[in-house]
């Protein structure tokens, strides 16, 4: 995710930024050992720039959406909004264009090196490679502007940073400055103050890429691990539409398995046990509702089989079992990821007229003289989703609440900014420590 990977190029940046006497860490052996570790470092700082470039190519569109960039001078006074952004990405593109350098090979990315400087630089310039993934423009069409706005700041304070290093590297042999270096360092500042002038929004760590999930494979693990394997088999084949048959069994198996976890919650942590009997609730009346939903288009056998998976190894676990609430945890996860997909499964079903409504249609009683006359039913298509009692139930109910917005920027951006502004101990203050 992009906040992973973000994370990991902001720490190892303030961990470069508080170090000083650059030359005697890089090495003391010769002027030509300084030199080819320098060619080194500009291959992982040439990573940093290019994943700078692209990022803030990604989100200047989208940091001030309503108002037409222009360019303009970003420290002339004008209310040309999103020119800070324009001149930070025409100064990434000019340092990246006229570096000689090439970027770093994915052997050196992932070979680690005994000196703590590269190092720092190789983990920093990794984390650069990986999060090019992550803002990519395919996996960036959802982002707000508020979310772009937190990302334009993030490449501004690594652009300062890769600025504040150059300066200080400058005296490595052979070593290469960045391009119109004073440009990129007051156009980086100026996007840092434009963009906090609004609110940013840090949600944006939990978007890019992820790995795609995948079934666990094998026999069913032992005790409660092979509940939680059926469970996570079943959000997995969930990705396919069951029919409605289908649909009715699995909901029926939250039900039962949801029920038998509560008095294992109840020793752990009551407020847990009253979500899931809550839960419970839900998919009892979700299960009464869809008795009059019918429909033949779809599968699902490959969810309902595990589904009837985890119900009867629950059932077969020992009464002393004692679930851990790391692995109680789990369940909340999974079941928080599983009623969104019900819903959405739902929702998805009625839309595309997978899903139809059983309705009583009148009749006229005959004189025939039974003693009960059968009710005529028929099954009809959904004119809208809302008109069904088990969709309103869904909506209301079962799909998980917004998680409330992030508003905590994380220690790495709070960490990369102390580091930026701070200033090293005279030197001879304190004879016992060594000056860095």
């Amino acid at each position: 995710m992009y906040g992973e990977n973000g994370a990991r190029m902001r720490t190892e940046l303030a961990a470069l930024l508080r170090q000083h006497r650059v030359m005697h860490r890089l090495a003391a052996d010769s002027p030509a050992t300084r030199a080819e570790v320098g060619q080194q470092i500009l291959r992982f700082r040439h990573t940093l720039l290019v994943w700078c470039a692209q990022a803030i190519g990604v989100a200047q569109p989208l940091t001030f959406p309503n108002i037409p960039q222009k360019p303009a001078d970003p420290f002339r006074a004008t209310n040309d909004h999103g020119a800070a952004a324009s001149e930070l990405s025409r100064a990434l593109q000019l340092a990246r264009d006229q570096a000689t350098t090439r970027a770093a090979s994915s052997t050196e990315l992932a070979t680690p090196s005994s000196n703590d400087v590269v190092e720092h630089w190789r983990l920093a310039a990794r984390a650069a490679a990986l999060a090019e993934h992550d803002t990519a423009p395919n996996l960036t069409v959802h982002l707000t502007a508020a979310q772009a706005r937190t990302i334009a700041g993030d490449v501004a304070a690594i652009s300062q940073a890769l600025v504040v290093l150059d300066r200080r590297y400058r005296n490595t042999p052979d070593w290469q400055s960045l391009a119109g270096c004073d440009r990129l360092g007051w156009a980086a500042l100026a996007t840092a103050l434009d963009v906090s002038l609004g609110q940013p929004d840090y949600s944006v760590d939990q978007t890019g890429w992820r790995p795609r999930t995948k079934p666990i494979p094998g026999p069913a693990k032992p005790g409660v691990l092979g509940v939680l394997q059926a469970e996570h088999n079943l959000l997995v084949r969930l990705k396919s539409c069951p029919n409605a048959m289908n649909l009715r069994l699995i909901v029926d198996s939250q039900r039962l398995l949801t029920s038998r976890l509560i008095p294992y919650a109840e020793r752990v942590d009551p407020d847990l046990a009253e979500q899931w009997r809550a839960r419970t609730a839900t998919y009892s009346r979700i299960q009464r509702e869809l008795r009059n939903v019918g429909g033949r288009i779809g599968n699902g056998a490959g969810a309902t089989a595990e589904a009837a998976n985890a119900v009867s190894r629950m059932k077969a676990l020992p009464s002393g079992t004692v679930i851990e609430p790391r692995m109680l945890g789990g369940f909340q996860t999974l079941f928080r990821r599983i009623d969104e997909r019900i819903s959405d499964v739902l929702e998805a079903g009625v839309e595309r007229g997978a899903f139809v409504q059983r309705v009583t249609v009148p009749r006229l009683v005959s004189g025939e003289g039974r003693l009960v006359q059968p009710v005529r039913e028929r099954f009809v298509p959904v004119a809208r989703a809302a008109d069904l009692e088990v969709i309103r139930t869904a909506r209301e109910h079962l799909r998980p609440r917004a998680e409330p917005a992030v508003t905590s920027p994380g220690t790495s951006r709070v960490d990369l900014h102390a580091a930026l502004i701070h200033r090293p101990s005279e030197k001879g203050a304190r004879p016992d420590v060594p000056y860095f």
